[in-house]
């Protein structure tokens, strides 16, 4: 900070600056610089509009281009602050109206921004000077990331222009005291706020700085009453104490209450917002009181007038007055309320006075600034902001939500962490893979700047009014480039600190840090290409040194790259270690030919103008390797996670099954009328592609079998199980990537994950071929991992499914005649109307209430006993639903602590003749028993893959025979276990495999009244039928094919019962429905399908039969107990 002690930024009287005009730059625009500029902003245009439309619609531009899309078609739209500021939304629609709807069009707005960005650098020639602001457009136009969110439908491109303009009149307004700048920062502002809640962080930055050079300022003049002064420092330098405690304390409270594990789900939330402790809100709360007092202090001792004449004061009136009525949601938070709970009449009430009260505080504080001023720039501020956010006036609660749920619902999501990413996401992964330019100028700004203060101007020059602010020192930094380059500093140090503690740790918000670090970057390179000494550098054919220069820079590199990678060379005399060798060989000769070069050449030079031309040429080359960054990302593998600047990205599949929707539906419907389902994972991005076809139907998560009228239909990895049951035989499948994320292996970094991998040759060579070309070839081979594009993770997938008959009619997708009429379903036709006659039960905790229960068996008496499996116990119920006895809570043998009577979701359950009650207790990893009213009596089993007989792998279902021999499908480890009723091992029988008796996934077992054993073999898709002898011999006897059961799911395993004729009935659960057959396997019935109405199902899971031959299902999705009598 001793360099920002010494801006001695120009003061004047507001009044008297209206006409006063900035300091002219000292070099006239030349016709060359013209032309480079032209040149850059055709390429800026050309890069931005390039192939615009051709990547897919990613997740999040989904929300934002759909949206507009239903405002364009005069929908209307509704400001939520989960999809940001409305003014995106406005633009876009305007794009639509103006072009139509489609994907190019829907990114215009954002590569329109993009390219005014760079454009308005124009207006910074004076800021980074003659040539900073060149360097700035040519950085800005091969940027990553900037390139990138450039062309992407999201907020990122419209605060790049928002923030260089707001930069922009901050910097001229701390100079020059023109009130026209204060213009331009409400505009600046009030746009950023209707684009995204980022311009909380900005604005904060800007008052921070504001307030810091404020600070200065005054420290270094006279006071009206000169004891104010200590006292004023003592308390603020107090009151920076209890705030940066409070924010110490809340950092570690958070990172104690957090995992920075990798997420198995990368959408996965992992936290939640909680209000600071009571310590914390203490601090916070001295720390407010001390900061008003310090403000109380300056206005007494300093004076107010004295104040007006502080530039950098008028600017902290105006921005903080603006967003004051908008920080609401900080104190209701504080007081323990959510200031985004509209449901309450009361609670809208409670925040809306804060709102009055604080915008009260705003006019009173305006008005005692500068009233005219004020009055114009706020109008024009809540203008704007009123616009927008109302829709133009057709929504007028979207003023509250954007004054109050924009900055509450922020709030709220400081505790979710998207993605859990870790603290180093944007110093160590997101910079240095994409940013690595700016990140080195940064480095180099501040070296520059430390090497021209080395010898400081003279006070009395500093003093002096009529010395230029444009015009350098002898040996320091102009007084105006001393701003510019503390103001882009401390705006990218403070934007890496903010973004990095923020919850949120998204690649897109590194837009935000490189900017600043870009315009610093440009300021220092410009600075340097200013004092170059072009004639000398002609004369000592400057040319030819940078080319050397270059050479050599290039060969060493290759030589320490072959020297320190997987294949080094003077290993041996195969084939390929000899080229390794003859590379290295040639890449050590080209280094030392041009470093002796450069020796003898550098003689003759003089030493400053042989390290500038060395440094131009370094950011030379770091450029091109930037261009081949940037045209990696956006041009080649726009569509890929093997860039980290993506996250919960589209992948190549959706557009490619759109085009053979639209292809299918024009060739049979003549246009887009075609009827295609989705559900609620493909979501996004359909939402926004089936735009314009009129017979699309949402089905969501419940899939049903009138979605085989539909020729198409597409399903998300979460739904397989579910659609298979109604798409059966009659759909071919084709499998996608839908979305998928970069490789998160930077995970838990540690100093000895980092020294593994810097001491491993081959390892280093896999981190750079990533660096480099995104290459995950050598970093798969080493993890043991496949980093292919088809077997990507992690990712999410999806499904399309055509119709066998669409198939048939297309040729170039196949012609299968034999097959086109085959039913989806061979069960369709044979559907009985069936409904309960009894429903017991429901979602809850409560006695006689379940969450997602399982099993269930008929007690002699005709009570039920039923595992209420996620309440981890058992329920004892008469057949009325009356509650008999209830036993169990939670255990997890895992952690040695689950005595006898605890369950860790008990799936199957058994009575047998003398009434004694067994549970498979299937997460425990055990089977229990106990008498008729819950007492413990014994168990045994423990986790295991078979190695002994009580070694169980998840068992599901429990079995009684007539000798009273309990038999256990261990389904994990595809087998029937026999015990006798103490828990003593009797047999076990089957292995895994297709062949007869051989299983897969195990879990209904069932005894028919001739004794033989029925086994549902879920994932074979069968069920087995058994004869047992004597000796306790499985005898195969007959099985057959169950067309559901088709999802792995852990939620579709399927029960078996049999009734007194031999009737055998199972659940197909996520086929939502009742299968009937006979002894011999032939169809007879089924009934169901889902929904909550009475006969349909949410999930079937088991069933029973009564002694009155009707029939008892559990509902696992509704937590409710059925019974059917059975026709």
């Amino acid at each position: 900070m001793a360099m920002s002690l010494n801006m001695n930024i120009e003061n004047h009287h507001q009044d008297a600056p209206v006409n006063q005009k900035p300091a002219p730059s000292s070099h006239p625009i030349t016709r060359w610089e013209l032309i480079f500029l032209a040149c850059i902003l055709v390429l800026t245009i050309f890069t931005r509009f390039y192939l615009l439309g051709v990547r897919v619609m990613s997740h999040d531009e989904t929300s934002h281009v759909y949206f507009s899309w239903l405002l364009s078609q005069g929908k209307g739209y509704r400001h939520d602050p989960i999809t940001h500021g409305p003014l995106q939304f406005h633009l876009i629609a305007l794009s639509y109206f103006l072009f139509g709807d489609n994907d190019f069009t829907a990114r215009v707005p954002a590569a329109t921004l993009s390219v005014l960005t760079i454009a308005f650098l124009w207006y910074y020639r004076k800021i980074l000077g003659r040539f900073g602001y060149l360097v700035g457009a040519v950085l800005l136009l091969i940027s990553p990331y900037i390139l990138y969110y450039g062309r992407y439908a999201r907020n990122e491109a419209f605060i790049g222009f928002f923030a260089v303009l707001l930069w922009w009149a901050i910097l001229n307004y701390l100079h020059t005291s023109q009130s026209r700048y204060l213009i331009w920062v409400t505009i600046a502002s009030v746009l950023h706020f209707t684009s995204k809640e980022t311009a909380f962080i900005y604005t904060a930055q800007a008052l921070i700085f504001l307030a810091i050079t404020l600070v200065i300022q005054v420290s270094k003049k006279p006071w009206r009453i000169s004891s104010y002064r200590t006292l004023f420092f003592s308390v603020l330098i107090a009151s920076l104490l209890f705030l940066a405690l409070a924010i110490g304390i809340t950092l570690i409270e958070r990172n104690s209450q957090s995992t920075a594990s990798q997420p198995n789900v990368p959408l996965e939330q992992t936290a939640q917002f909680s209000i600071p402790s009571t310590g914390v809100l203490v601090l916070v709360s001295i720390a407010i009181i001390g900061i008003l007092a310090c403000i109380f202090i300056v206005i007494r001792g300093y004076s107010w007038s004295a104040l007006l004449n502080e530039p950098s004061f008028d600017l902290a009136i105006l921005l903080g007055s603006q967003v004051l009525p908008m920080l609401a949601p900080f104190p209701v938070k504080f007081l323990g309320r959510n200031p985004i709970d509209y449901s309450s009449t009361q609670n809208i009430v409670f925040v809306a006075s804060f709102v009055v009260l604080l915008s009260l505080i705003a006019v009173g504080i305006g008005l005692a600034w500068r009233p005219k001023i004020w009055l114009i720039n706020t109008t024009l501020f809540y203008a704007i902001f009123v616009l927008f956010y109302s829709t133009i006036f057709t929504n007028g609660f979207g003023i509250f939500t954007g004054l109050v749920g924009s900055l509450g619902y922020w709030l709220d999501q400081q505790g979710v962490n998207r993605g859990s990413q870790p603290w180093y996401y944007y110093s160590l992964i997101q910079i240095p893979i994409y940013e690595y330019l700016p990140l080195i100028g940064v480095f180099f700004a501040i070296a520059y700047a430390l090497w021209k203060q080395r010898l400081k101007p003279s006070s009395s020059l500093e003093q002096d009014p009529t010395h230029s602010a444009q015009v350098p020192t002898k040996h320091g930094l102009s007084t105006e480039d001393r701003l510019t380059f503390v103001f882009f500093l401390y705006w990218t140090i403070t934007s890496l600190i903010a973004f990095t503690i923020a919850g949120e740790k998204m690649p897109w918000l590194t837009f935000h840090i490189a900017l600043p670090m870009i315009l610093l970057t440009a300021w220092a390179l410009g600075k340097v290409i200013e004092s170059v000494r072009w004639k000398y550098v002609r004369r000592q054919r400057g040319g030819l040194f940078a080319l050397v220069f270059t050479v050599f820079l290039v060969s060493l590199t290759m030589t320490l790259s072959l020297a320190l990678g997987a294949n080094p060379p003077f290993r041996g005399k195969e084939l390929e270690q000899l080229q390794a060798t003859t590379s290295f060989l040639s890449a050590l000769l080209f280094t030392l030919a041009s470093g002796g070069y450069l020796y003898y050449t550098l003689r003759t030079w003089r030493a400053r103008e042989a390290i500038k031309i060395c440094i131009l040429t370094l950011f030379i080359l770091l450029s091109i390797l930037t261009i081949h960054t940037s045209v990696l990302a956006s041009f080649v593998n726009y569509d890929n996670a093997t860039e980290y600047l993506v996250y919960a990205h589209s992948a190549r599949g959706p557009k490619d099954i759109l085009e053979q929707i639209e292809e299918i539906s024009r060739r049979t419907t003549g246009g887009l009328a075609i009827r295609v389902a989705y559900d609620d994972e493909t979501t996004y991005p359909y939402w926004w592609y089936f735009r314009n076809y009129p017979n699309q139907q949402y089905y969501g998560d419940t899939p049903t079998r009138e979605l085989r009228n539909a020729p198409i239909i597409l399903v998300g990895e979460k739904n397989y199980g579910k659609i298979e049951a109604v798409v059966g035989q009659a759909y071919y499948r084709y499998d996608f990537i839908r979305l998928w994320w970069p490789n998160q292996d930077y995970f838990d970094l540690n100093w000895q994950r980092i020294r593994e991998a810097i001491s491993s040759p081959e390892m280093r060579q896999a981190i750079f071929e990533i660096w480099l070309n995104r290459d995950y070839t050598r970093y798969g081979q080493l993890t043991g991992k496949d980093m292919s594009l088809t077997n990507w993770y992690p990712s999410s997938r999806m499904r399309l499914y055509i119709r066998k008959d669409i198939v048939s009619s297309l040729w170039n997708y196949g012609s299968m005649p034999a097959e086109a009429n085959l039913p989806a379903d061979p069960y369709e036709g044979k559907q009985a109307n069936v409904k309960p006659d009894k429903i017991i039960g429901g979602s809850g905790s409560e006695p006689g209430r379940f969450q997602r229960p399982r099993d269930l068996a008929i007690a002699a008496d005709g009570s039920l006993y039923i595992v209420d499996t996620d309440n981890h116990r058992v329920q004892h119920l008469d057949s009325n639903g009356n509650v008999l006895h209830i036993w169990g809570t939670f255990g997890d043998a895992t952690t040695m602590d689950a005595p006898g009577g605890t369950f860790n979701q008990p799936w199957g359950i058994a009575v047998d003749q003398a009434g004694f009650v067994y549970v498979a207790d299937t997460w425990n990893h055990r089977i229990q028993k106990f008498t008729a009213e819950g007492q413990f009596v014994t168990q045994w089993g423990y986790f295991g893959q078979a190695e002994t007989p009580t070694a169980f792998w998840g068992p599901r279902d429990i079995a009684i025979d007539a000798q009273n021999r309990l038999f256990i499908s261990d389904t994990g480890n595809k087998r029937i276990v026999v015990f006798d009723s103490e828990g003593n091992y009797l047999a076990a029988y089957g292995k895994a495999g297709l062949l007869p008796g051989e299983f897969d996934e195990p879990v209904g077992l069932a005894f028919g009244p001739d004794g033989r054993l029925y086994v549902a073999d879920t994932w074979n898709q069968r069920i087995q039928v058994f004869s047992i002898d004597d000796q306790l011999n499985f005898i195969f006897q007959n099985s057959w094919e169950i067309f559901g059961w088709y999802g792995q799911s852990l939620d579709n395993k399927p029960y078996l019962a049999v009734d007194n004729q031999n009737f055998v009935y199972c659940t197909d659960p996520e086929g939502f429905r009742i299968l009937q057959f006979n002894a011999n396997g032939d169809f007879i019935q089924y009934w169901g399908e889902v929904g909550t109405v009475a006969g349909s199902f949410s999930l079937p899971a088991s069933l029973a039969i009564d002694p009155n031959g009707g029939i008892w299902i559990t509902d696992a999705g509704s937590s409710q107990i059925l019974h059917f009598s059975i026709p």
